[in-house]
């Protein structure tokens, strides 16, 4: 006999401030005490289904203070999460960034409506025609179809959230009720392989529904699910299943179907690189053609009261700041040739911030950078430095996500949008599965892009003279990813698919001492703190809570 679910609680959205052009994902509350069989037949309430589904994204900026779990940053505050990682006493009992349940209710919401899409009722619209025009129906019979491809990608999404942490996951279909352990007796833990061709797969049923072209449907409102998103989901996911830490946990892609996919978003010819590296972090980011997906949070401020530098009034002082492992990291550019930074060097040590590839200067505030027309100073004694309270400790400050206009006295806003997806990525991910799979400058599949193409087309993007094919390699890749994709949620993941984060994470995380003397500044590298990363860190521990009511294996080392 058919069981009969109620909704026992209101579909209220009152956090979510996503992508759109008119305010879409204003979800209205839905009636306690409804029938899964009414819901899902009422074409408003399904709508709202669809919109709370979208919900269970991840917050990027809520999240911002993870890339101080990798070499790149520190987090002023001593009680944030991200020292939990660092001091490496996190495990299955206590994970500051244990996504499991959280992702999994997001797959319940997606299985509940998939498993329910085909009771909605449009009839009615079609009857209130009056006259020839039934532009109102169709409408609405095509938002249904797509509203499947949505949810569908949407899973994906969800997925590839809990396979980048914990490997391999279950597999459900049906809508099973995360909070009820009964439900879950008997549910096996699928492979790492098997988790990553389902992504694709669900990505690929995706694609089929929502078209490429979406301007006939004018209604169907910006932020909504693309193909580019769909088919940018599916190349992050073939880029991690062909890396190492996937490879030996036995995924099956290779570096060769990986490339096939990024090169599948840019064949989509609808994105290119911004002419601005720092527009893409700014207010207006959402107009360039560079974002592929993203989340709009509308006007806020607490980025900004969080980072902007302490000698600001009003400034909290719970920042995230660039480490100098970091900002060694971007080259210097001299008569047109790009080297690495060398403190050795008496020339770059003389003026460190000189010269530096520009996306320095879009990422990190320094010492004697401009800030809201005051000129900032980190030096030891100076007005954003050790050691006034709240202060610093790296040296450095964010620049990147935070807006110069915000007013801390007057608690101004600005709009803000968290990227999920872009165009910079997309070649990166097709430059270094190209390498592997072809080397540096091969196109033996006729995709007009080779690796070297790709990566020199973001180098010179940011105003970086290209690299030769001989200069590509593997720690290339990894430096042009750090310079161009940190603080956007890559750099934790990134090192641990290499299997990599015993060498970039353990150990020593170094800041700048300066000592200022009038008109002279003098540096000193000095080690902010060790921290430990283990190789079983690659791939984060199942809560225990989870292997207690499934009998699964723990994950090695754990």
């Amino acid at each position: 006999m058919k069981r009969n679910y109620y909704i026992t609680a209101a579909l209220v959205m009152s956090a979510l401030l996503y992508s759109c052009k008119k305010d879409y994902l204003d979800v209205k509350t839905i009636k306690a005490d409804i029938t899964v069989d009414k819901l899902y037949a009422n074409y408003t309430y399904v709508q709202q289904v669809v919109w709370n589904t979208y919900s269970y994204l991840p917050d990027g900026f809520a999240n911002l203070n993870l890339e101080s779990a990798t070499d790149n940053a520190e987090a002023t505050n001593v009680s944030d999460k991200a020292q939990a990682f660092n001091n490496g006493i996190w495990n299955q009992y206590s994970n500051p960034d244990d996504a499991w349940a959280y992702n999994f209710n997001g797959i319940r919401q997606a299985n509940e409506y998939l498993q329910n899409k085909d009771k909605v009722d449009i009839s009615y619209i079609k009857g209130k025609i009056t006259s020839t025009d039934s532009t109102t129906y169709f409408n609405a019979r095509n938002n249904v179809k797509f509203m499947q491809g949505e949810v569908l990608f949407l899973k994906a999404f969800f997925y590839m959230e809990l396979v980048k942490r914990y490997g391999g996951v279950p597999i459900l279909e049906q809508p099973l009720d995360y909070s009820n352990t009964a439900s879950w007796d008997n549910i096996k833990r699928n492979s790492v392989d098997e988790c990553i061709k389902y992504i694709a797969d669900l990505c690929d049923k995706a694609a089929a529904i929502i078209p490429a072209d979406l301007s006939p449907y004018s209604w169907y409102d910006d932020g909504r699910v693309t193909q580019g998103a769909i088919k940018a989901l599916k190349a992050r996911a073939l880029l991690y299943g062909a890396s190492p830490l996937f490879k030996d946990a036995g995924s099956t892609t290779t570096w060769a179907q990986a490339a096939k996919a990024s090169y599948d978003v840019i064949a989509l010819n609808k994105y290119s690189l911004d002419g601005s590296y720092a527009n893409l972090f700014g207010s207006n980011n959402t107009s360039s053609k560079e974002y592929i997906f993203y989340r709009r949070y509308g006007a806020i401020n607490y980025l900004e009261y969080n980072n902007f530098p302490i000698a600001f009034q009003n400034s909290n002082g719970n920042s995230i700041t660039p480490t100098e492992n970091f900002v060694n990291d971007y080259e210097v550019v001299t008569a047109g040739t790009a080297v690495p930074f060398d403190w050795a060097n008496p020339t770059h040590a003389a003026a460190p911030y000189s010269n530096r590839d520009p996306r320095f200067a879009a990422t990190v505030v320094y010492n004697g950078s401009s800030f809201k027309g005051s000129v900032i100073q980190t030096y030891t004694g100076g007005s954003s430095g050790l050691p006034k309270q709240n202060a610093t400790k790296t040296g450095y400050y964010l620049s990147k996500w935070v807006n110069q206009s915000v007013d801390l006295t007057n608690a101004t806003t600005a709009n803000h949008a968290w990227g999920y997806f872009r165009y910079g990525e997309t070649l990166l991910n097709f430059a270094e599965a190209m390498f592997n799979a072809y080397g540096a400058d091969a196109d033996p599949e006729g995709y007009g892009m080779t690796a070297l193409k790709a990566i020199n087309l973001v180098r010179q993007r940011a105003g970086m003279p290209a690299i030769t094919a001989a200069q590509l390699n593997q720690t290339r890749i990894e430096h042009e990813r750090n310079v161009e994709l940190s603080f956007e949620n890559q750099r934790l993941w990134d090192v641990r698919r290499w299997k990599k984060g015993v060498a970039y994470f353990n150990g020593s995380v170094n800041r700048i001492e300066i000592t200022n003397a009038g008109a002279t500044n003098t540096y000193a590298v000095k080690k902010l703190e060790n921290r430990a990363f283990y190789d079983k860190m690659n791939w984060y521990p199942i809560p225990q809570s989870e292997i207690a009511k499934t009998h699964w294996t723990q994950n090695p080392g754990w």
